[in-house]
């Protein structure tokens, strides 16, 4: 069974900051799992169309890294 991974904004949950978690979409057989990655970011910075970061974001460099890093980690589990 192919499984398949997504980045979003988990609009569902607010943080008390006002940000929304970002989370991770793992769809295999039907079911699908949802792993935080412990990264939170502004709705105003988040392309929810395209489920990626908008270029005016400030630490958007950071974040894109630090969610390529966490993505290799779980290929290797």
């Amino acid at each position: 069974m192919k499984a398949t991974a997504n980045v979003l904004c988990y609009r569902f949950k607010t943080l008390s900051n006002g940000e929304h978690p970002i989370m991770l979409r793992v769809c295999k057989g039907g079911k699908k799992k949802y792993i935080s990655l412990g990264i939170s970011v502004s709705p105003n910075y988040w392309e929810f169309e395209k489920n990626k970061l908008k270029r005016n974001c400030p630490n958007r460099e950071q974040i894109l890294k630090a969610i390529k890093n966490l993505i290799e980690n779980l290929k290797e589990k």
